[in-house]
């Protein structure tokens, strides 16, 4: 009979069975194509298999290896707010500032969920972040976002 030894990292990695399973579901009529022409439906399938075999290892492990006796800490609902918030920041925001302030905006904010990151680490990381993502989206990948918003036209296109 198995024991689920860590029953918090159990529910994660069946959180992240189930919700990759509904991302296949509610996918399921884009046509997926295959490695050399891809269909729309491709990298969402390809990320969702992805995520189900990180949370089949995920609940293997919660059944192999004990959590670590610690007292348990309250909900961090600051965390949690700011985790959730950020995605629809990021939706609101981007046709408005661009991406790179958007990205920098958000990585900012999400690192104050940490109680390990300081302002420093936040600060550089979003700045390398933001550079990257410039760089690889709209430079390498040419994808239709601006670095930059109307509001610095030089820079925006």
């Amino acid at each position: 009979m198995l024991k689920i030894k860590n029953g918090r990292d159990f529910f994660g990695g069946v959180t992240m069975i189930v919700v990759s399973l509904l991302f296949i579901w509610f996918g399921r009529e884009l046509d997926v194509g295959n490695s050399f022409q891809m269909g729309p439906g491709y990298f969402p399938v390809m990320l969702s298999l992805l995520l189900i075999g990180l949370g089949a290892l995920i609940v293997l492990q919660s059944l192999v290896i004990e959590a670590e006796d610690e007292d348990v800490e309250a909900m961090n609902w600051k965390a949690f707010a700011l985790v959730i918030v950020a995605p629809g920041f990021f939706g609101l925001a981007l046709s408005r500032l661009g991406l790179a302030p958007t990205m920098f905006l958000m990585i900012v904010a999400v690192s104050y969920a940490s109680k390990y990151a300081g302002w420093r680490q936040s600060i550089l990381l979003a700045l390398f972040m933001a550079i990257c993502s410039v760089v690889l989206f709209t430079r390498l990948l040419s994808l239709p976002v601006s670095a930059f918003g109307p509001w610095i036209p030089f820079l925006g296109t």
